[in-house]
């Protein structure tokens, strides 16, 4: 199966239903169809099969028609994130060798004067029209083409290649086959607990890998809208205006739309149910979220050489967690149908049950390995295992719980602190909304436990006597030298487009901290 038999089989199915929204149009899944042929039958004039097609822009629906499109044409969609300076995307259009390039119209002069950085680009294509800076328009691209059914492309061909979104060093590109996300699409459809005719508002970047839940949704013939940028207003906005059923948020998010003024009074009466990721919720903003927003909440565990999720921690799990089983909110879920995974230690041997280990992953979603990099993708792999670089733990139940990243471990006087036990216990105080812990160097113990946080709105002002009350909240609930030995105040957290902090930068900040009493 090819990821555009998803948007075939939905037209053949549901024509007339809408496929798409994004502001004041709507495309239903026959429209669609149509608009991805016409990609993957353009494409061919300009690129060959196997090229890397890549695409910089924001949220909108000639995303979507790339997503189906590209890999329809036999190429890879080369995901570029808009938010990085255009020297970084230029980088990485050259690493992926991509020969088309395609780009919306507030990032056309600056990549059109980086030309000599990109030898392999052989068409720059303008997203919004013709201009002097590029090659040709997308539209009279597409427009000349049919809407006829396209040859079909190997299901082992890349069909996206996705840079990892460098949170804890240089992003690398990962190709994912139509067989990778296919399988990673399907797992999710099985698992997520989505109704017929669901109406999912998407809330993240495109740009990420993120995306495919776009093409579950789609899998599952519901409806999906775009949004070109998330904020609280538009938001709740939309819920009510396209009669939303379900969306997916990052806690973060989630937090911080319940602090939204006047939250209570908007019309948030169809939301069933949202999903999310990228890190565990608190429980306080569980329990808030299912009071005032009415709904239920779900989890999913991936990461982009998974090509998808791979652990779910469902509606009913989440019932429990909320009604006192906070324990269950620490996990990222059970191991999906399609998945297999093993928790081993250094040497690669299965740990007892219960027992910390780095978990490994197989199954069809998972990449082959990293673009043009070669001894990554050998140090990626044991024996044909995907080393996912996460410590994990397992229930007796098959609840997976994520202890930390091997990488935000933190090491301390010879000690082993897991950076989201002492976030998870941050966030339990009153006056915090966001936290990250993570390692600072010490001259004494390597290493120092320290913390970003951000406060909540009308919480007392940060200060030293701020800093010494939630130090001394954590010293009441971890072993000493888990307990924060700095607490930094800070307006919001570095993330990246999926809501991940951005651990190495705030490491990177700092230098040895100073003692706090």
């Amino acid at each position: 199966m090819l990821i555009n038999d998803i948007v075939e089989y939905a037209a053949r199915k549901h024509p007339g239903r809408t496929a798409l929204r994004f502001e004041d149009e709507a495309i239903t899944f026959a429209g669609l169809r149509d608009r991805v042929r016409r990609v993957a039958n353009a494409l061919p004039s300009i690129a060959a099969p196997g090229d890397r097609v890549a695409v910089l822009a924001g949220n909108r629906p000639e995303y979507v028609d790339l997503y189906y499109g590209v890999p329809a044409a036999g190429m890879a969609l080369t995901l570029l994130n808009h938010r990085l300076h255009p020297s970084e995307i230029a980088a990485l259009v050259d690493h992926a060798q991509a020969t088309v390039l395609i780009v919306s119209a507030e990032h056309l002069a600056a990549m059109g004067g980086l030309r000599e950085a990109m030898p392999t680009v052989k068409h720059l294509v303008a997203l919004d029209g013709p201009d002097a800076a590029a090659d040709l328009a997308y539209a009279d691209l597409v427009a000349a083409a049919p809407a006829t059914e396209p040859p079909r492309a190997d299901e082992d061909s890349a069909a996206w290649l996705v840079y990892t979104s460098g949170t804890t060093g240089t992003p690398k590109g990962v190709p994912l086959s139509h067989r990778n996300l296919v399988t990673g699409v399907t797992s999710s459809a099985a698992q997520w607990e989505i109704p017929d005719e669901t109406v999912f508002l998407f809330c993240f970047p495109l740009c990420h890998v993120g995306g495919y839940a776009v093409l579950v949704n789609h899998l599952r013939s519901g409806t999906v809208g775009i949004v070109r940028a998330y904020d609280n207003a538009t938001f709740l906005r939309l819920v009510a205006e396209w009669k939303v059923t379900q969306t997916g948020l990052a806690p973060t998010m989630i937090a911080f739309l319940l602090d939204h003024p006047g939250i209570e009074d908007h019309d948030l009466g169809t939301l069933q149910a949202i999903g999310y990721g990228a890190s565990a919720i608190p429980a306080e903003v569980l329990r808030r979220g299912m009071r005032v927003l009415g709904c239920d909440f779900y989890q999913g565990f991936g990461m982009t050489e998974l090509g998808g999720n791979i652990l779910y921690f469902g509606i009913a799990e989440h019932r429990r967690a909320a009604a006192g089983e906070e324990h269950l909110l620490a996990a990222a879920g059970r191991v999906m149908d399609l998945a297999d995974i093993r928790i081993v230690d250094a040497a690669f041997q299965d740990v007892a049950p219960g027992e910390p280990g780095e978990m490994l992953v197989r199954c069809d979603q998972v990449t082959r390995g990293y673009w043009r990099e070669p001894e990554l993708t050998a140090a990626a792999f044991h024996d044909g295992w995907f080393r996912t670089g996460d410590v994990v733990r397992r229930d007796a139940e098959g609840m997976v719980y994520i202890v930390d990243r091997i990488k935000d471990m933190i090491i301390t006087g010879g000690e082993n602190v897991a950076s989201r036990e002492v976030e998870q216990v941050l966030y339990a105080h009153p006056a915090v909304a966001d936290a990250a812990v993570y390692g600072a160097p010490d001259p004494r113990w390597g290493e120092a436990v320290h913390a970003a946080v951000v406060l909540r709105p009308g919480a007392a002002e940060p200060g030293e006597a701020a800093a010494g009350d939630i130090i001394a909240f954590a010293r009441e609930r971890l072993g000493g030298y888990k307990v924060p030995r700095r607490v930094e105040f800070v307006a919001e957290l570095p993330r990246n487009v999926a809501g991940k902090v951005l651990k190495r930068d705030l490491r990177a900040r700092h230098t040895a901290p100073e003692e706090v009493p």
